[in-house]
């Protein structure tokens, strides 16, 4: 599939999502739902969420650390640059972004630092699933279109994490690096980055600060959670621990799907029809919690991402115009 024709599959899933959003929906009620809702707890769960990028940059860090030794300003800088590119690039494009911006002028080289990027969603989604396992014995799910969708997510990365861990235990990308085929101008070209970007992944297996990494895991996660629980009750929606939890792991597969920047649509039809459907949450307050958690992770870290952007010595023709980009990725 080309370039073009994946994007007008993302914008086709995000326009479906926002007909499937909003169809239906009592604008009037929608309306007083939004101006109900509490600022003063919108204003702090915005606080928490850029509070999050500290750790979350502390454990890039350390995950970077077996390659080069980094300053936790150009790794945070890095980190928000990064959710600048997302917020505007379709395909979450901006963890290359991010991994371009980190590389740059350091002894990593490209494909190295988005392994690690690739690392830091694995470890994310090992706490989603955590999250689920916590949650599910005391909320069994009656809706067997969102258990089916959860059984298969959770599916697809522990297969994901089994096939890494496997080629790492056998070193099959080292194996495959010595054939013959790859001995050649062209076949060299293919195999470096693959060896380049799994050293990145793999790199988190010799990592010292395993212990650290595993902790801000959690702690941001645990941020996460709290932050969705200041947010529903923002929106008037009064839900337990338990529910909160299952919608956290909801939110977070639906953020996965190829859709706009920013899971627009996808994100809010996703969240709407889980309310809904799972925690009995009428159309009008399911929606408004969607658009407002929405904006809160969204808007924020998109601006405060742009300041980075204008601030460092980085442009999009840079990415465009690099060598690296171009021959490795």
């Amino acid at each position: 599939m080309n370039k073009n024709l994946k994007l007008l599959a993302a914008l086709f899933v995000s326009v479906i999502g926002l007909y499937f959003a909003f169809s239906g929906q009592d604008f009037e009620s929608l309306s007083y739902n939004l101006s109900n809702v509490n600022i003063y707890k919108v204003c702090i769960a915005i606080a928490l969420l850029i509070s999050s990028c500290l750790p979350r940059a502390l454990r890039w860090k350390l995950l970077v650390e077996p390659f080069e030794s980094m300053s936790f300003y150009h790794v945070f800088s890095a980190t928000m640059i990064g959710y600048f590119g997302n917020g505007i690039l379709f395909f979450r494009l901006g963890e290359f972004l991010k991994a371009f911006v980190l590389a740059k002028e350091h002894k990593i080289t490209v494909p190295q630092a988005f392994g690690t990027v690739i690392t830091e969603r694995i470890l994310d989604l090992l706490m989603v699933l955590l999250i689920f396992l916590i949650v599910i014995p005391s909320f069994p799910l009656n809706d067997e279109k969102i258990k089916i969708a959860l059984f298969l997510s959770s599916l697809t990365v522990v297969v994901f994490i089994a096939i890494i861990v496997i080629a790492y235990k056998l070193d099959f990308v080292e194996k495959i690096s010595n054939s013959n085929i790859f001995h050649t101008r062209y076949g060299t070209k293919v195999i470096s980055p693959i060896q380049k970007l799994f050293e990145g992944i793999v790199a988190i297996f010799k990592n010292k600060n395993i212990f650290m990494i595993i902790f801000l895991s959690i702690f941001i996660w645990g941020m996460y959670f709290y932050i969705g629980v200041i947010v529903l009750d923002a929106c008037k929606i009064s839900l337990r621990y338990v529910e909160v939890g299952i919608l956290t792991v909801i939110s977070s597969f639906i953020i996965g799907i190829p859709s706009l920047p920013g899971a627009a649509g996808t994100l809010h039809s996703g969240v709407r029809y889980a309310l809904e459907g799972v925690f009995q949450i009428s159309a009008p307050k399911a929606l408004s919690y969607a658009i407002i958690s929405h904006a809160i992770s969204y808007f924020p870290l998109l601006v405060i991402g742009f300041i980075y952007f204008l601030i460092s010595n980085v442009s999009f023709e840079d990415v465009k115009k690099s060598k690296v980009i171009n021959e490795e990725i």
